[in-house]
């Protein structure tokens, strides 16, 4: 019992070793603020689904960050819903909105659906291949693919607009259509 113990706590201590900064990475990217509480629940589901990690865990951890964030983002949202029908305060402004850098690509993923954002930014930031795609989603690697593509598409037509709206970007911007 103490050596099962002890080996689990090896394992856990080595995924957590290695994959810790690039969850953070994805976490802080999403959402600075809140990035340590979504680390720290992710790795709290690892250490207690820890035999089913796959023998590549990244994009398993990714999707449990990804599940957390949501579940913590649904939270939010009730809070303010709840704030709003009491005080009649205003929002909170979007992580979209506080993107540094391009403001046309920023307007562009803002004009996107909350599905099409996080592929993106999942294979832009994280770097996520299609099979690591489809691991994080919890879905085949088909339909990441599919989805991917859908959305690359549905960012062009976002872009054109606020091109015309005289915002001017790149259609390459920052590698998330080109597949790189």
């Amino acid at each position: 019992m103490v050596e099962d113990r002890q080996t689990r706590e090896a394992e856990f201590t080595r995924l957590y070793d290695a994959h810790f900064s690039a969850v953070r990475a994805y976490a802080w990217r999403r959402g600075p603020d809140t990035a340590d509480d979504v680390v720290a629940e992710t790795f709290t589901i690892a250490w207690q689904r820890l035999e089913r990690a796959p023998a590549e865990p990244l994009p398993w951890l990714i999707g449990i960050a990804r599940n957390v964030r949501r579940n913590q983002e649904r939270g939010e949202r009730r809070r303010r819903d709840r704030e709003m029908r009491s005080a009649r305060s205003g929002q909170v402004p979007s992580f979209a909105e506080e993107l540094e850098g391009d403001l046309a690509l920023a307007d562009a993923l803002r004009r996107l659906s909350e599905r099409d954002r996080e592929i993106l930014l999942l294979a832009a930031w994280e770097q996520l291949d299609r099979a690591d795609l489809a691991t994080a989603l919890g879905c085949s690697k088909t339909a990441a693919a599919v989805r991917l593509h859908r959305a690359r598409r549905r960012l062009t037509a976002a872009l054109s607009i606020s091109d015309a709206e005289g915002c001017g970007v790149s259609a390459q911007a920052g590698g998330v259509l080109d597949g790189s």
